[in-house]
């Protein structure tokens, strides 16, 4: 039976597309994280898109997970590889890639091998193909390169309003997977990490990202305007604490969403920090499985 993708999709995917390719050729060594993530999520609506989910900006060790802070004053360096990571949605229906680059010469050999490895993946993305598969040709083709792939991090199924759509895609060996399936959406993204690396992650200190897991009231007035707030504009996908500066000062936004946290109304998202302090590099693209094959629709 036919289970045609939603076009929304597609268009999403274009609006990513165009967006990460602007940034990766405009992006500076002297950048400030914050001007980036605000220059990728305003592009994005001025192409008709939404962000997915706040720009990523995660610099050397820095896997996932960091967006800029209200203020940030952090910046990009020479000799930083850096990790754009891009979400965009249509009406719910998600697109999610990323790219990496590098103003250091020492990091060519890496950014190269996680994008071969990435285009590899993709053309074994096929509807009966186990999503293990996938995780053997990462970890096979980064090693072949002389890289270790990060495998405690993973691809991810997609649906509406869902980023994580509870089908995982890893970056190495899993027996038994289950299947990519005809009418479905996927993120493939392989990270890699230099060979003395741990290719492993960590949660770090810090939380800049923040999703509402459900809608309840809570009886505290200022708890629920803020959840009200977060459910009309994001519903379930993540957000940032800078995209609610038009409705609270950042101090007090942030201990009310610790509060939404204690009661298990918002989660965080940590940063994520490779084990052993190496660099990381990330390649990422979302494919559909239509009726007449795979699209990769953030090409």
């Amino acid at each position: 039976m036919s289970n045609p993708i939603p076009p929304e999709y597609f268009k999403a995917g274009s609006i990513a597309s165009r967006v990460r390719e602007s940034i990766r050729k405009s992006v500076t060594s002297d950048a400030r994280i914050i001007d980036i993530c605000e220059e990728v999520e305003s592009m994005i609506g001025d192409l008709g898109g939404k962000p997915a989910f706040p720009c990523n900006v995660c610099i050397n060790d820095i896997a996932a997970h960091y967006t800029a802070e209200p203020a940030d004053k952090g910046r990009l360096h020479d000799n930083d590889i850096v990790k754009i990571d891009i979400g965009v949605q249509v009406e719910g229906y998600v697109a999610d890639t990323a790219t990496t680059v590098s103003f250091d010469p020492r990091f060519v050999d890496l950014l190269d091998a996680t994008e071969v490895t990435l285009n590899e993946a993709l053309s074994a993305a096929k509807e009966g193909v186990r999503l293990g598969e996938i995780g053997r040709i990462v970890s096979d083709c980064s090693k072949r390169r002389g890289f270790r792939p990060i495998v405690n991090l993973s691809g991810h199924s997609l649906d509406r309003y869902k980023i994580h759509a509870g089908k995982s895609i890893p970056n190495s060996w899993v027996p038994g997977s289950v299947q990519f399936t005809h009418g479905e959406v996927y993120a493939i993204e392989p990270f890699l990490t230099l060979p003395d690396g741990a290719g492993l992650v960590r949660e770090g200190s810090k939380t800049t990202i923040f999703s509402m897991i459900t809608r309840k009231r809570t009886g505290d007035k200022d708890l629920d305007r803020l959840c009200d707030t977060i459910w009309s504009r994001y519903r379930t996908l993540p957000f940032a604490i800078r995209w609610l500066n038009d409705v609270l000062e950042p101090v007090d936004t942030r201990s009310l969403i610790s509060k939404l946290i204690k009661r298990k109304i918002i989660r965080g998202y940590a940063v994520l920090v490779e084990e052993k302090g190496k660099p990381v590099a990330q390649f990422e693209h979302t494919v559909v499985l239509a009726e007449d094959g795979t699209k990769i629709i953030t090409k």
